[in-house]
């Protein structure tokens, strides 16, 4: 086991921040050769993001780290979900002041909050709704977890505010204990992918299954942070959501010291996140 410390805490959520502003601007765009792999921080794409611009993947993040830290460290369902109308209305915690990068099965969710916000838990269950979404914003559950049950029990709640199919909270589930514990459990060895799997073979789509495995996958056939997320963006399709798990991975395990400068002066509010990681990391319970 890995113990979690300051460092390890906050690179799990800035390595969400750096992988999904790395992804965006190739999301939707087909898988790249490496001799083809975006590297760094750029701007343009569908939502036209400017250079180390972060999504919605980072932005409900932040929405719930915000409802974590506003209630000493509890999960207070209600709050998120305010939270993440706010964001979804109002482009709370983006930093251009507009949500721009919304999944379907998210918008039917908070539309049905909005419409009743005394009941939050609003998971979609449909056929169609194994969806990565609650998957990329997992970071604060965890980090503010003083205990690996914890973690579960929060990974499992703040899924199924927003998804409810039996697939997302599985991934929750296992990669909160992952995340925690700092290493790929032996547990959950047939999850993933074998190392030796041809790159053309890891799909990097919306469905949570493939989400995990592409992320494992690029976190364990590298050595660094950087070669990860870069591998991991680079399956294209949902990069910046691949891109924000693998980070997630990456930071945890290598910890923010070991995410490259370059990233780290170019992603939008990066301070801002560091603070917010280590508020979470002081709240744990």
């Amino acid at each position: 086991m890995n113990m979690m410390t300051h460092d390890t805490a906050v690179g799990m959520l800035v390595g969400l921040a750096v992988g999904d502003a790395l992804g965006a601007p190739i999301e939707f765009q087909p898988a790249r050769d490496p001799s083809n792999y975006v590297t760094d921080f750029m701007s343009g794409g569908v939502h036209d993001v400017s250079v180390g611009e972060y999504t919605d993947d980072t932005a409900m993040a932040l929405a719930m780290a915000d409802a974590f830290i506003n209630n000493d460290g509890e999960f207070n369902a209600q709050d998120i979900m305010t939270n993440f109308v706010s964001w979804w209305k109002h482009g709370a915690f983006q930093t251009r002041g507009e949500c721009f990068d919304i999944g379907n099965t998210i918008r039917l969710a908070l539309k049905g909050y909005q419409e009743d916000i005394s009941y939050p838990y609003r998971g979609v269950v449909g056929q169609y709704a194994a969806g990565n979404g609650a998957l990329m914003r997992l970071a604060p559950a965890v980090i503010v977890s003083a205990r690996p049950e914890r973690a579960v029990e929060l990974a499992v709640a703040q899924t199924v505010l927003t998804h409810g199919h039996h697939e997302c909270t599985k991934y929750s589930r296992i990669l909160a204990q992952e995340l925690w514990r700092g290493v790929p459990l032996v547990a959950y060895a047939d999850e993933k992918h074998p190392t030796t799997i041809s790159r053309e073979k890891v799909m990097s789509g919306g469905y949570v299954k493939d989400t995990y495995k592409a992320a494992w996958w690029a976190y364990q056939t590298t050595d660094n942070f950087e070669d990860c997320i870069v591998k991991a963006v680079n399956r294209g399709h949902d990069s910046d959501t691949t891109g924000a798990v693998a980070g997630m991975i990456a930071g945890r395990n290598y910890g923010y010291s070991k995410i490259p400068s370059k990233y780290k002066e170019k992603l939008h509010d990066c301070d801002h996140i560091v603070s917010v990681a280590v508020e979470l990391f002081n709240k744990r319970r």
